[in-house]
């Protein structure tokens, strides 16, 4: 929705005239509150633009896009422009020619009449390529989709705690897997990012007065312990071995293999993938008990969770059925 009918509307508006500072505040707060169902963000927005190799949601960031395309703009009519009596040409070079020749990109002659008061929107223009360091970009390359892969392009991977940078990168590889459907996708990133609605996340933010498990354990409910060290996890994960034990034995899930999906390399990639299939969900079904029996006081039996597993990978094996007859059909 974003995409393709507020972006071009606010794309061509920023042609013209860069995006003022509140209402790009105002899009992007749309777009979180949008995403969040809630005017309370659950992980930082900057972590949520990055890509999803690199530890993010590839959440649109407005506000940098919008401004790409004015700088784009800018640059492409003043230097790349081959009409040079055209009057738009003539404006942007009046008020630009002291931003090119701090940069290095003076190509005009010292008779050219130029202004050193510059307005605030062309004030952006140097702002945005300071702000980026943009500024070694020749102006050929200046186009919003290239600046814009630029600007991710240098994003660094999100760290994942105790696990070293080359793990971190396989983590973000396993719960953004193709294989899986994009509700799992998401639960997956989240315990791993530590947002989820578990009681240390809410008490943390003033939601919730206590941090004790809801199934009465004396330990902290955080992401770790709903997936795996609670009781009630623990005696469902064993309910469920013979399932799991069709792609992977049993003994070699660990929580590792719960939160962040890391096997064995001794396993095919199809075995890891079939069983990241059945731990993301375990953890759906771990955290829809888990719901239940805090907003409504209700126990979902071990019965009732196997039902929901049988459930949930049956539509794993609809969504592969559909996938073999498309690409059959091509």
């Amino acid at each position: 929705m974003l995409r393709n009918d507020a972006l071009p509307v606010l794309q061509y508006v920023t042609q013209a005239w860069p995006l003022l500072a509140n209402v790009a505040r105002a899009v992007n707060s749309r777009v979180f509150h949008f995403v969040w169902h809630s005017k309370m963000d659950r992980v930082k927005r900057t972590v949520m633009h990055k890509e999803h190799l690199k530890g993010g949601k590839a959440v649109p960031d407005t506000p940098t896009i919008l401004r790409a395309f004015f700088v784009c703009g800018c640059v492409r009519i003043t230097l790349l422009n081959e009409n040079k009596d055209h009057s738009a040409y003539r404006v942007f070079c009046f008020f630009l020619l002291p931003v090119w020749r701090r940069l290095g990109w003076d190509k005009w002659e010292n008779a050219t009449m130029f202004n050193w008061d510059l307005p605030w929107y062309y004030k952006e223009t140097e702002k945005f390529l300071v702000e980026f360091g943009l500024n070694c970009v020749t102006p050929s390359l200046w186009k919003p989709r290239t600046i814009h892969r630029l600007i991710r392009s240098r994003e660094t991977t999100e760290p994942v705690s105790d696990l070293p940078p080359a793990t971190a990168t396989r983590v973000w590889e396993n719960v953004s897997s193709p294989s899986l459907t994009n509700r799992h996708k998401d639960i997956a990133w989240m315990a791993v990012k530590g947002g989820l609605a578990v009681r240390s996340f809410m008490h943390s933010r003033g939601l919730c007065p206590h941090r004790e498990c809801p199934r009465g354990c004396p330990a902290e409910e955080t992401t770790y312990h709903l997936f795996w060290a609670c009781p009630f996890a623990q005696r469902l994960w064993g309910a469920l071995k013979q399932e799991m034990e069709a792609h992977i034995p049993y003994p070699n899930i660990t929580h590792h293999s719960v939160l962040y999906g890391l096997f064995p390399k001794t396993h095919s990639v199809e075995a890891i993938q079939g069983c990241l299939r059945i731990l993301c969900c375990v953890k759906d079904i771990l955290l829809y008990a888990r719901t239940r029996l805090v907003t409504n006081g209700e126990v979902v039996s071990r019965e009732a969770c196997r039902r929901m597993l049988h459930n949930l990978l049956r539509d794993y094996t609809d969504k592969g059925n559909k996938e073999r007859e498309k690409e059959e059909e091509l």
